[in-house]
């Protein structure tokens, strides 16, 4: 098709130019909008990856953090037979002793803690303190004289008594000082006293609490019918505040140097 300019009047080219005007300007508008929603999508997709990024390093930073927690405990929790030594004695330069408690040099003042652990490691060392040895039997001297043989001697006959039918008055045990009493009792029966006399007349009274030696030389806690080896097995708080309490009333009235 050719266009004939002659015939094309005025009106006509005004509109030739508007219309390529508007497909202009539409073009524009097209390219601009699709800039725009590009532009947007990218930033969306930027945002998404520093969001996925953050969200990493904080799982990252959590789990060293409860790997550093599960050492640490694991470290603190002492293993059964590991051979630790609880008690250590060390002779020094000028023959002077040095000792260590759980791997820790042992220097006064002590702590109260420091002394109840103290007293609960010695405690161990009972059952071969107390014990009394029993002396050896002397041997008898022999004799370089010879032995003589005397003729029997005739056995007298026993004299007959009437029997009395009455029982026997029963002879009144001495008294003994109650101080006396107390000196005698194991250091765990010391404490047990201290520790009923403070109970007595409380809330703690019905639970039937007790302290007795442990067969290993230790110390049980007995509440009613059940045993617990050591102060820290029991689970009731106050008992064991009253137990710790006890204690340390034993250490300042009955502990020399406490």
């Amino acid at each position: 098709m050719s266009l004939n300019f002659a015939t094309v009047t005025v009106p006509t080219l005004l509109l030739w130019i508007v219309g390529l005007l508007l497909f202009g300007v539409g073009a524009l508008l097209g390219y601009f909008n699709m800039a725009i929603d590009a532009r947007k999508k990218a930033e969306s997709a930027d945002l998404k990856v520093e969001n996925a990024r953050e969200d990493a390093r904080k799982k990252l930073a959590e789990a060293e953090r409860l790997l550093k927690e599960a050492k640490s405990l694991g470290a603190n929790v002492p293993q059964a037979g590991d051979g630790r030594t609880l008690l250590k004695m060390i002779e020094g330069a000028n023959f002077r002793t040095q000792i260590e408690m759980d791997g820790k040099p042992l220097s006064a003042p002590l702590t109260p803690e420091r002394k109840r652990r103290l007293l609960e490691l010695v405690n161990h060392f009972r059952p071969w303190i107390e014990t009394a040895d029993a002396p050896a039997p002397q041997p008898r001297p022999a004799s370089s004289a010879p032995m003589v043989v005397s003729a029997p001697e005739p056995v007298p006959t026993p004299e007959v008594k009437p029997v009395s039918m009455a029982f026997p008055l029963a002879q009144p045990k001495p008294k003994t000082d109650p101080a006396t009493e107390f000196k005698l009792l194991s250091m765990v029966k010391q404490i047990d006293v201290v520790l009923q006399r403070r109970i007595a007349g409380t809330t703690l009274e019905p639970y039937d609490i007790h302290l007795q030696d442990a067969p290993s030389g230790g110390l049980e806690v007995v509440i009613g019918e059940k045993k617990f080896d050591t102060i820290d097995d029991v689970p009731d708080t106050n008992i064991k505040s009253a137990i710790r309490a006890a204690i340390a009333e034993w250490e300042q009235k009955y502990v020399p140097g406490a």
